[in-house]
């Protein structure tokens, strides 16, 4: 063991010594390289380079103050009001006073002042964008082709005239999805231009009514207010009503019942508006309705329901068309007679026979029914324009009135018959303006406030009733489009945005 711990000492002494000699050697290395770096940094100082380097810094710097100095001496001068004077009396010809002087340079900051301002006002606004939810289309391919956008531009500034309407509700109209398929595009390319609402036809908000509240107003508005509840239409050329927020004049709004709330209302504006303009164009009135045999074809439609319930309030015969399903509303709304046509094969064979076929097949039972009664009426309404020649059923100075869009041969005109027509309107326009006359058709003057404050009296009077089948969100639109199309639907179909 004692040799084992002698061992053990030895090598560490060897271990110890040879680290005193590492250690003495790198020291000595050490000192050696740090005398010849500072040899070598003292040399590069006071080298020939070295020194010139410094010179010619030395040199810039004394330049640099100099030109400094120079600079300065000379804005001075140049800054002094007398030398000033000296100068523009020099240039000038010596002939201007002082005070003219003067004056020129108030004058001077005036004009400029003046400029300035004017171009501040006339200068081009940036254009603010505000994006809202709307259904709209950007092709005419149909009902499928209607989507919801989040990003269409959304109106935020009345003009003197206008009224800026947040909607709660709108309803979804035959004639919508009939845009989807193309009508009207013609007219209202031409007409959009014309009253400065756009330089194309696409793309379409869908919607020809609805109801909301007024958050803003024309200068030149009286007749509303902002927080109003209010009904609002639209021409078929017009962008429409089924999104967040509307800009329309103020002759297209009025105030709406206060017995019905927005989803409910939303079935009269539209439908309303073309049943009264109806039997306005067949001289039909509370007056003279009295013991008149009308007859509603396809009672339960959005317009056939406003037609029975006015016509039974003036004490007129109504015989309406419907199906099964909707005769207990047919009867709810007064019509005296009822032409039922059975939609039990329409169940059974929607998806084996095509709609137009089964259609067909109803309008020949209407006839068949209609020749076994063998009477005839004063007035004839169709709420569709795919219904059959009724004209054999009308006394011998009966009517026989159409409310469904009419197919315009404007939408087939090419480019040069475009341009004819585009002149034509425009200088209708220009003559019906400056003579005072009233709106042409395709304007629909009919679409107004005067007519929607009638409804609105009829509807808090209890005259009309709403009738309202099925409301839908935005997203569900196409259903919603194929559900008002089809004979089997009931009262209006409605989207809510609330």
């Amino acid at each position: 063991m004692d040799e084992v711990l002698f061992r053990g000492s030895r090598k560490l002494e060897i271990m110890q010594v040879q680290a005193q000699l590492v250690a003495s050697k790198t020291k000595e290395v050490f000192a050696t390289y740090s005398q010849a770096t500072k040899a070598l940094i003292s040399q590069a100082i006071h080298s020939n380079q070295v020194e010139q380097l410094k010179q010619n810094i030395a040199q810039l710097i004394g330049y640099v103050l100099e030109v400094t100095r120079d600079f300065k001496y000379q804005v001075t001068n140049i800054l002094e009001p007398r030398r000033l004077w000296i100068f523009f009396s020099t240039v000038l010809g010596g002939k201007w006073s002082r005070r003219e002087v003067g004056i020129a340079c108030i004058s001077f900051v005036i004009g400029g002042a003046v400029g300035l301002g004017v171009g501040l006002i006339i200068r081009r606004r940036e254009t603010i964008y505000r994006y809202m939810e709307a259904i709209q289309i950007s092709h005419y391919l149909g009902p499928e082709g209607a989507t919801v956008v989040e990003d269409a531009h959304a109106p935020y500034e009345c003009g003197q005239h206008d009224v800026l309407v947040e909607v709660k509700a709108s309803s979804v109209q035959i004639i919508d999805a009939q845009i989807c398929c193309g009508y009207g595009r013609t007219f209202r390319r031409i007409l959009r231009r014309i009253y400065k609402q756009s330089s194309s036809d696409l793309p379409v908000i869908l919607g020809r009514d609805c109801t909301g509240v007024i958050t803003d107003l024309g200068k030149s508005v009286k007749r509303l207010e902002i927080g109003d509840e209010v009904w609002v239409t639209v021409p078929f050329w017009s962008q429409g009503t089924l999104c967040q927020t509307v800009l329309v004049s103020e002759a297209r709004v009025a105030r709406k019942p206060k017995n019905v709330g927005f989803e409910g209302a939303c079935s009269i504006p539209y439908a309303g508006s073309l049943a009264l303009s109806a039997l306005t164009e067949a001289n039909i009135d509370f007056s003279n309705a009295k013991d008149k045999r009308f007859l509603i074809q396809d009672g339960c439609t959005p317009v056939g329901c406003v037609l029975i319930q006015l016509l039974n309030n003036w004490r007129a015969r109504v015989t309406t068309t419907c199906y099964k399903r909707a005769l207990p509303v047919a009867k709810a709304l007064g019509a005296t007679d009822i032409i039922t046509i059975d939609d039990s094969h329409y169940v059974r064979d929607v998806h084996e026979k095509d709609p137009q076929e089964i259609r067909e097949g109803d309008q020949k039972l209407l006839l068949k029914e209609l020749e076994v009664r063998g009477e005839t009426f004063d007035v004839i309404v169709l709420t569709r324009n795919d219904c059959v020649d009724l004209s054999g059923f009308c006394t011998k100075n009966g009517r026989i009135l159409c409310t469904a869009p009419e197919e315009l041969l404007s939408d087939s005109c090419g480019f040069f018959s475009r341009l004819l027509l585009t002149g034509y309107v425009k200088l209708k326009i220009v003559i019906q303006n400056t003579l005072g006359l009233p709106s042409d058709t395709f304007d629909e003057a009919h679409l107004c406030h005067a007519t929607l404050d009638r409804l609105t009296e009829m509807v808090e009077d209890g005259v009309l009733q709403t009738v309202v089948e099925k409301v839908y969100h935005p997203k569900d639109i196409e259903v919603a489009l194929n559900h008002v199309q089809s004979p089997h639907s009931i009262g209006s179909t409605v989207v809510t945005f609330r």
